[in-house]
């Protein structure tokens, strides 16, 4: 197996960061036989199906799937005839990421496809060092990923009914109180669950929801900022860009895309 160091960082100064051995897009057709790597594989499902097969068990995936084999592995891939992936084989410090047997769904992560098609470029014009960086971001974003799902499937039965009651309730005027009373819960414990599992407050969760919201009508040239900032909860069309603003750093008007 080939591997691929950075160019112009000894290893002593990486030990810490992981090291690519290879990513490519897969474009043959065909299963393939029992084989192992000397890193950990990522296989990434851009269409169709395939089983990797292995003393662990078997990996079912799918389009938007990503599939985990831990380092020195044996296992073989069994491909739909539409199959089409991308795969990388790198070495990691285990705190970094979890070098676990499993398959991640990704499905609807459209970060996770763009990342993995730099990586894969970036390997094929040979550019090693920047392709360790694309590399550490992954690694770093997919790990983040997991425990915020993790901690989304534990989370306090009241928070979940809060984050429901605002989902559905951001375009009309609501309260603090409101949601705590919605929730079942004290306006003290709403504020202590969204720090804890959130990292913010109600009040703020609830217009980074409008804000992006607004975001997305802005792709919509029938809609005046005004109709739009109704539409997302803020009575005050002011306040909403000033809010817009803070975030985007320019005024939705700049923003929006311009009509075809």
């Amino acid at each position: 197996m080939r591997k691929n160091a950075l160019s112009s960082l000894h290893m002593e100064e990486c030990r810490e960061l992981p090291l690519l051995f290879y990513a490519y897009r897969r474009r043959l057709v065909g299963n393939v036989s029992a084989h192992s790597h000397g890193g950990c594989e990522l296989i990434y499902l851009l269409r169709g199906s395939c089983r990797v097969e292995g003393p662990l068990g078997v990996l079912a995936g799918r389009s938007g799937q990503l599939l985990v084999i831990p380092p020195e592995t044996v296992h073989n891939q069994i491909d739909s005839p539409d199959e089409k992936n991308i795969f990388c084989v790198f070495q990691a410090q285990p705190g970094l990421f979890e070098q676990r047997w499993r398959t991640i769904d990704l499905a609807g992560e459209a970060w996770c496809r763009r990342w993995l098609l730099e990586l894969s470029s970036m390997t094929e014009r040979n550019d090693f060092e920047g392709a360790n960086a694309i590399l550490l971001g992954l690694l770093l974003r997919l790990s983040a990923f997991e425990k915020k799902r993790a901690a989304a499937e534990h989370l306090h039965p009241g928070l979940r009914k809060a984050l429901a009651f605002i989902y559905n309730n951001f375009s009309r005027r609501i309260s603090v109180e409101q949601i705590a009373e919605a929730s079942g819960i004290s306006v003290s414990l709403l504020r202590k669950l969204f720090v804890d599992y959130c990292g913010t407050s109600p009040v703020r969760y609830l217009q980074d929801l409008r804000i992006s919201r607004a975001e997305e009508m802005l792709k919509s040239p029938g809609l005046s900022i005004s109709e739009i900032s109704l539409r997302c909860g803020f009575e005050n069309p002011g306040y909403f860009i000033r809010l817009y603003r803070r975030k985007y750093g320019a005024p939705p008007g700049r923003r929006r895309r311009p009509a075809n």
